[in-house]
């Protein structure tokens, strides 16, 4: 199974590429959904891998695929996902969130690139599958543009800031913000709700690669004041915060080298 990952990943390059593969921990702190009232925080070991490719990039921001690029604009895979959230407070007595996958094309505008510095208008959407390791369901989309900005200090350090709107059809927000007749009651009124502006979004993270340590964090905040969620009786507060730490032991070179050219060859 792990050669036949690695060989699908080499196999999206024609081109030089760079492997590195540890293992990390890390924990996260969460809302159980946008609005909600309720923070989680969760701890979890994790792979490490980044690859690097003329078309491909893997790392701890997800999976960016080229499919095409042409004079500063280019069409990439957009890959994300949530963890499951047991119903609470407001939401008690409701049905759970499951974990959930979000895929889709993202086209990708380079305003700048330079000396470090890089400068984009990345905009995906993504249909979004949840399952409850019994089946699968597809609950909508989300349209997620955003201003990427994203500078290498050298010495490992690289910063990135995203910032935009996040919009979603009314599937999706039917999903999390809606309530059945079944399901209300005093205090949590029967609703529906349209599609449309779900907030806004700034995400900041810091990683610095050493020659066998990963450092990462990030922190993202959402303000859902004007957003079409807000009429939601789930909707309990106006903002979201989320943040991550995260280590990983990076294997030697020589080790994923070796694993590299074994796939390859």
């Amino acid at each position: 199974m792990k050669k036949t990952l690695l060989a699908i990943i080499c196999s999206l390059s024609l081109y030089a590429s760079e492997l590195d593969l540890g293992m990390g921990a890390g924990v996260m702190f969460y809302p159980d959904y946008l609005g909600s009232d309720h923070n989680n925080a969760l701890y979890i070991p994790f792979p490490y891998i980044s690859y690097v490719s003329e078309n491909l990039e893997i790392d701890g921001n997800g999976v960016k695929a080229d499919l095409f690029d042409i004079n500063n604009l280019s069409l990439r895979l957009s890959l994300s996902g949530s963890v499951p959230v047991k119903s609470s407070g407001i939401r008690k007595g409701m049905y759970d969130l499951d974990p959930s996958i979000e895929i889709g094309p993202a086209l990708v505008y380079t305003l700048y690139e330079k000396e470090g510095l890089s400068l984009k208008i990345d905009a995906p959407i993504r249909a979004i599958i949840s399952s409850d390791f019994k089946g699968a369901d597809y609950r909508g989309y989300i349209y997620d543009p955003k201003l990427s900005i994203e500078y290498n200090f050298g010495d490992g350090y690289q910063f990135q800031l995203h910032t935009g709107g996040v919009f979603a059809d009314s599937r999706y927000h039917n999903y999390i913000y809606g309530v059945k007749l079944r399901h209300s009651k005093k205090g949590r009124a029967y609703h529906k709700t349209d599609a449309g502006y779900s907030g806004y979004k700034t995400s900041m993270g810091i990683e610095k690669k050493f020659k066998n340590l990963w450092l990462g964090t990030f922190i993202r905040h959402y303000n859902l004041t004007g957003s079409i969620i807000r009429s939601s009786p789930l909707t309990v507060k106006n903002s979201a915060i989320y943040g991550g730490l995260f280590v990983a032991y990076l294997f030697d070179k020589s080790y994923t080298n070796r694993i590299k050219d074994w796939v390859e060859n």
